[in-house]
């Protein structure tokens, strides 16, 4: 629930909008049983069932939840504040788990291999998906997918 609030939020906390509602490519509308765009990509009765199995309480409740201010945090932020491993720190631990390749062989490595070695990197506590995909040159997407 945390999360669903934290994406409706970002847009306020960004000076975007002053309300998440007002935000135009958010499903919050959606949530709130209004229109929105892009239609019908919205499953709001997942969420909304953990407010309550009454439709209208569900609906009041989540809109008072959404629109509540609070200091939530996601996984990304989380591991950044808890960790704060600077990139020189970072880069001297993946160098640890890739052993005797340089960090950047790791791109050209055949595709299971560069797999396993992303695997490893992934592992490495305090160093963020994004940190290691910045420092080894590839996309974050390759490195969640490995």
């Amino acid at each position: 629930m945390r999360v669903i609030r934290y994406i409706h939020q970002n847009p306020v906390k960004a000076g975007m909008v002053s309300r998440p509602f007002d935000y135009e490519w958010s499903s919050c509308l959606g949530y709130y049983e209004q229109d929105y765009f892009p239609e019908g990509l919205l499953e709001s009765e997942f969420v909304l069932k953990y407010f309550s199995d009454n439709r209208v309480a569900a609906l009041r409740r989540f809109k008072e939840f959404n629109e509540r201010k609070n200091e939530d945090k996601c996984l990304e932020d989380m591991v950044r504040e808890s960790a704060k491993v600077r990139d020189e720190a970072a880069r001297e631990e993946i160098k640890g788990v890739i052993g005797d390749l340089t960090i950047a062989q790791i791109k050209s490595l055949p595709r299971d291999e560069r797999k396993e070695v992303l695997r490893k990197v992934k592992k490495l506590g305090g160093v963020s998906m994004r940190q290691a995909a910045r420092i080894l040159g590839v996309s974050p997407n390759l490195l969640f997918k490995a």
